[in-house]
């Protein structure tokens, strides 16, 4: 997706740290795929030091590392947050390609300003251990902007929360609206007391903590209170049952009350759409396997060739009305285990419901567990409280209205953060904060090699290179040389891995096009130290490229010599240093115009025929141009 464009800075590795030479392998690629940054997840003071190591051996590459110890909601760790900075805070801040990012139980600006300022540690006898920033989770879920449907919504901001001293509570049972329990992968996960997620809870606590040898015994002692728990209280009701509503097991039932069945728990009919498609493939297979059950003859057109033009909510009615026996035999024993292999099949989502009590129980219950609480309308009566929703124990007590806007969000604390700093650092006084053009690094001087002649005055500066081409600087120097010492729209562009079009990153070919050539000589125009025009001229004394300056507006010009003219490509470009990621945006307003313009004079000659370019409509023209011939496919 980066490599199309898509504006991804970042990407967030999960599921633990990668040994060092996965992590190597993989920070290789996202280099290569041009991704400016990773983000590790460490669960321990150890695995910490492990992401030291990874940073210390990846060649500089920007490595973020998400802290968030016990307190996190849904997935995380067994650890205190403060004890393992604390072990480990040295070696972090031992390496400057780490960015230290604290999330745990966040929700307010008061809760995370110690962290930003470091005073957190002071409590502990220690200097001050400052984070680079914060990390909100559970606190957005219930944001406008999250995916989580809104009643889940409604659960979160009605759920009181913990205090930061009592998160631990939770592992011993349901406290003040959050509990803890183990997710399909083992792991602890915070999440929402439900109905559902405390029959999960139960069901642990009685007989998924037995031996799994043991399990099915048990599952079949309490069999008819788990199947009335499951259809009363979970997202995955009991599967088996009669068309006047009786529970039965799968065995019992008919070839189309299996269909029908099916139909009802994975297809959702107020919105005409499956709850997967993988889940259409399920019902379609089994009614493929009913026919072969059933047909004494091939038929000539299959049936599953027709169920394609009929409403799912009448396939039942459909095969009972095509094999009639369909509608009174109970499916055979191998067609009862074929329906379960289907429903465990290997690549799909896991289906809405329980269709066996067997050693694959607590799996199965817990598959897919998370994601009904975005897709309601797939739960049984679109009850939100039989389904499993992640939300940290601390975080919480910090929601108290749906739908708020994430930036209302962030904003409230960014604008207390600043308010906060600015009283403790300048004393409220705004006129006594330093002002710069943009955050980054200040730029460095450098020294260009001898057979680069330069001249330099308060107005201009300018640059000539050899013609000689084992005399041409090192690139990097050179475009740090023409940038100049301040920061300028010059430096920012020429430091910039992308510029911004529209809405995708594409690449920034400013660098190419400055990229030292013999004989180049490169002018830059400066009033007050800021660039404002710079021009470069070849060997030959023709001016190949300009770049003009002008209240945050760029406007950038291409030369090419042509058969009979200069073909000219111009651009135009914004300068935005709040953005300080991508400071360059391309504007497109005319710009494939102008291209076609620009490729049409540098290429084609037909001064001597009345058609132009931008009239050729017939794919078989052909366009003559010195020396070539253009047509469709050449």
């Amino acid at each position: 997706m980066r490599n199309e464009g898509f504006p991804i800075a970042g990407l967030c590795i999960g599921g633990g740290v990668p040994s060092l030479d996965q992590a190597l392998e993989i920070i290789n690629a996202l280099r290569g795929a041009g991704i400016r940054h990773v983000s590790f997840k460490p669960s321990t003071a150890e695995t910490i030091r492990h992401v030291v190591r990874v940073a210390r051996a990846s060649r500089g590459f920007p490595i973020v590392l998400q802290w968030t110890g016990g307190r996190g909601g849904g997935h995380h760790s067994f650890e205190d947050f403060h004890q393992p900075i604390l072990e480990t805070y040295a070696a972090i801040r031992s390496c400057n390609n780490i960015a230290l990012v604290a999330g745990s139980g966040f929700g307010d600006a008061e809760g995370t300003l110690p962290y930003v300022t470091g005073d957190w540690s002071i409590t502990y006898g220690r200097a001050p251990m400052p984070f680079d920033g914060i990390l909100l989770g559970s606190r957005v879920m219930v944001s406008k902007e999250a995916g989580t449907s809104p009643a889940a919504k409604q659960l979160i901001v009605a759920t009181a929360g913990l205090l930061d001293s009592e998160w631990d509570r939770t592992y011993d049972g349901a406290h003040n609206g959050v509990t803890t329990i183990a997710s399909e992968f083992g792991e602890t996960n915070h999440v929402i007391a439900t109905r559902g997620i405390i029959f999960i809870r139960e069901m642990h606590d009685t007989i998924l903590n037995q031996p799994r040898d043991k399990r099915k015994a048990l599952l079949l002692a309490n069999k008819d209170k788990i199947i009335s728990r499951l259809n009363n209280d979970y997202m995955r009701p009991w599967f088996g049952q009669k068309t006047d509503g009786r529970v039965v097991d799968l065995e019992e039932m008919t070839y189309t009350e299996a269909i029908g069945r099916a139909v009802e728990l994975m297809y959702i009919q107020h919105q005409r759409q499956w709850t997967h498609e993988s889940h259409y493939q399920i019902v379609i297979d089994f009614a493929k396997r009913c026919e072969c059950r059933m047909s004494r003859h091939v038929p000539a057109v299959p049936m599953i060739d027709m169920l394609g033009d009929i409403d799912p909510t009448e396939y039942a009615d459909f095969v009972g009305g095509m094999y009639p026996e369909a509608a009174t035999t109970t499916l055979l024993s191998e067609d009862a285990e074929f329906f379960k292999m289907l429903c465990k099949r290997r690549g799909q989502k896991s289906p809405m419901f329980v269709v066996d009590l067997d050693k694959d129980f607590g799996l199965l219950i817990q598959k897919d567990s998370i994601w009904p609480s975005e897709h309601l309308d797939a739960v049984v009566d679109q009850d939100p409280q039989r389904v499993g929703i992640q939300q940290g124990p601390v975080a919480a007590r910090y929601s108290t209205v749906v739908d708020e806007p994430v930036k209302t969000i962030l904003d409230k604390i960014y604008h207390k953060h600043i308010a906060a700093l600015k009283e403790r650092l300048y004393g409220g006084d705004e006129s006594s904060i330093p002002v710069v053009e943009y955050l980054c690094a200040d730029p460095v001087a450098v020294d260009l090699p001898d057979s680069v002649a330069v001249r330099d005055s308060e107005t201009e500066r300018v640059f000539v290179l050899p013609e000689d081409t084992n005399q041409l600087p090192d690139t990097g120097l050179w475009l740090q040389a023409v940038a100049g010492p301040c920061k300028s729209w010059l430096q920012a562009w020429l430091n910039a891995p992308v510029v911004l079009q529209g809405t995708k990153y594409t690449e920034n070919k400013l660098r190419r096009l400055l990229r030292p050539r013999p004989g180049r000589t490169v002018s830059i125009r400066v009033i007050d130290g800021i660039p404002q025009i710079l021009e470069v001229v070849n060997a030959n004394g023709l001016l190949e490229f300009k770049l003009e300056y002008s209240d945050g507006v760029i406007t950038q010009s291409v030369f090419q010599p042509a058969v009979d003219r200069i073909a000219t490509l111009r651009q135009t470009f914004t300068y935005t240093p709040a953005l300080f990621l991508t400071p360059i945006s391309h504007l497109e307003e005319h710009d494939a115009e102008c291209i076609r313009q620009f490729n049409a004079d540098t290429w084609v000659d037909n001064s001597d025929q009345e058609m132009v370019v931008q009239d050729v409509t017939d794919p078989n023209a052909i366009l003559h141009s010195n020396g070539m011939t253009i047509t469709e496919d050449h």
